[in-house]
This record gives C-alpha cells, structure tokens and sequence, in this order.
C-alpha cells in the first residue's frame, strides 16, 4: 500500500502497534528511502489527539534546539551537545490522508537511526529477551530520562506515558527516547508537584524492572556488582516518590554514579533475567 502527502510518498509495510486511538505501521519514504513509523487516526474522530502529539513534537524540537544554543554560550568543551532531540521521535510531517476517511498521519523517524527496529522499548528486553541489564547500563538510561524530563518539565508539559514499552533504547549509541506523546499535557501556570513526583516515580519503575527488580517490594535479584545496595536504594526512594524536581534527581542521581563508578563509557550489558 502507497500513502502520499503533498510533499513525499510512502510504502506502507507491516502493522507494529495499536491502541484505542491510532494505528501503527513500518514505512519506506520513497524518495530517500528513508525508514519511518507511520502513525494514523483509527478514526478521524481522533485527529485532534494526532494533531495535538504532532505540535508538542515540534515544540519539542525547537526547545531542544533553542537549549542548544544556550548551551553553546557557556558550554567548556566546544564537541559537547546537550542533545535534547534524541530524546523524542522526529516528526517528519503531518497531514490528513482524503482516502482514509480524512483520518490525520504522522510520519515519525529516530534520529540518527536508520532502521525502526533497532530502537527497543525497555519491555522487550525482559518479556521477550528474558534479560535484564546491569545496574551501570541502568545508570545511563535513568540519567538521560531524567534529563530529558529536565527540559520537558521546565516547559510545563507532563508526559503522563512513562511505561516500558514507551521508553525506547537504542543500546549501542545510548540513545533513550520516549515515543508516544498522544498522552501528553501541558499546563500553562505549571506543571503540579504531584504529577512532577509521578512521573519521576514511573519513570524509575520501569528502570527497576528491566533490571530485573520489583518496584513495588525493591527487591531485586542478588548481585555483586560494585555499588549494588547504594545504587538500588537510590533507585527505590525515587520510585518510591522522594522527588518532585526533575532537575533534583538528575543531579543527585550522578552525584550517586560518579561515586561509585569510574566515569566513562559503559557498553550495553544484559544477563539472564533467571539466573541457572
């Protein structure tokens, strides 16, 4: 099936995620040969919430570039990047397709990320892998969430989706992506300490279970490794609610890490969720 928008052509493959409000599928764009997600409206009933998903995007966007820019006036080491945008799918357009019902299409890619699957939602790698990561690969995750949460919060928006399968890893370049806005609120006088604290809260849980622990009892599964009863009553307290401020708990969460790991590059590491 072939999809056309003013500007460019898409061939649609297979269907990879549905919900209540939309539909998704693989595509190809046809004249860059590009690999994107084709999200659209199950009915156009539903167009407003696509239309709404597709603006915060683009929000999101210029707020990552205009960081940027801050950032290059004060920023010591001329390669360093803030890097905001690879925390949030790329909105290549939106438009609404006249043969299907009028329903609205976003047409989303990963930056950087030549092909969809190599982005992974953190359930997978539990409920379809039977693994779990080790606490330092989890330190990386949770900083660079909490550190997205950073800006997006400071913008007054709450992402009000912050489950396993909408965080979404790509383990060899680090990238940490939250994929689908459609839930997203934004709240002009703020966003309220209780939804900052959920969300922070949320966030951490779904950490806590790709390492194979529960969020609920913080019980996790033996280890030795360097740290281990530090790092995982650190990750307890947040899921636990301690903290309201995103920016709190990104500071204090490498305050954590710088003291118990070397800092450095540390490459995606999994064991068996169940050990033999």
């Amino acid at each position: 099936m072939k999809i056309n928008s003013k500007i460019n052509s898409y061939e649609v493959g297979d269907l990879v995620a549905e919900n209540e409000t939309c539909n998704l599928y693989i595509c190809t764009q046809e004249e860059s040969g590009r690999q994107c997600l084709l999200q659209i409206a199950k009915e156009n009933s539903n167009n407003g919430d696509l239309d709404r998903s597709a603006f915060l995007l683009t929000e999101l966007e210029r707020y990552a570039l205009e960081a940027e820019e801050e950032y290059m006036a004060v920023k010591e080491k001329p390669e360093s990047m803030l890097n905001y945008q690879f925390g949030f799918p790329e909105l290549v357009e939106s438009f609404i397709f006249d043969e299907q019902d009028g329903r609205r299409v976003n047409i989303l890619a990963f930056r950087n990320v030549p092909e969809v699957s190599k982005m992974v939602p953190l359930i997978n790698i539990t409920e379809k892998d039977g693994l779990r990561v080790d606490l330092r690969t989890s330190a990386w995750i949770v900083g660079k969430l909490l550190k997205l949460l950073v800006l997006v919060h400071s913008k007054n928006i709450a992402v009000r989706l912050l489950i396993g399968d909408n965080i979404l890893i790509e383990p060899n370049q680090h990238y940490v992506l939250i994929f689908d806005w459609l839930a997203a609120q934004k709240f002009p006088g703020g966003i309220p300490d209780d939804i900052c604290r959920e969300e922070i809260s949320e966030a951490v849980q779904a950490i806590i279970t790709v390492c194979g622990g529960d969020p609920e009892t913080g019980i996790f599964l033996d280890s030795d490794e360097k740290g281990f009863e530090q790092y995982v009553n650190h990750l307890q307290k947040l899921a636990l609610g301690s903290e309201r401020s995103a920016q709190r708990a990104h500071e204090r969460h490498y305050e954590i890490v710088d003291g118990i790991w070397e800092h450095g590059f540390h490459p995606f590491t999994t064991h068996p969720l169940t050990p033999n």
